[in-house]
């Protein structure tokens, strides 16, 4: 995912437990390769850190796996400001 975010880009891990964000963190110090993307780690859920960051949901793109339209270069135009992976059901 790291990889694929680019160097730009920044992947935040939310809603994770403390000994699972110092794992990754862990994991991912001998990763500082200017090929990927820096990350971090958070105990808060996605949306507490889009509202601590002043993300309006308006700006943010969900990448889900059923949706009807297919991710488009367009969609990097700059009206997006951040892409969200990984969002589980209950």
């Amino acid at each position: 995912m790291r990889i694929l975010a680019g160097a730009e880009g920044h992947v935040r891990f939310t809603h994770l437990s403390k000994p699972s964000c110092n794992s990754l963190e862990s994991a991912f110090s001998d990763s500082a390769n200017g090929s990927i993307s820096s990350f971090s780690c958070h105990k808060e859920g996605v949306l507490e850190i889009m509202q601590q960051s002043g993300v309006p949901l308006d700006k943010v793109c969900l990448l889900d796996p059923k949706a009807e339209k297919e991710l488009s270069p367009e969609d990097g135009d700059g009206r997006f400001q951040w892409f969200l992976f990984g969002v589980c059901g209950r």
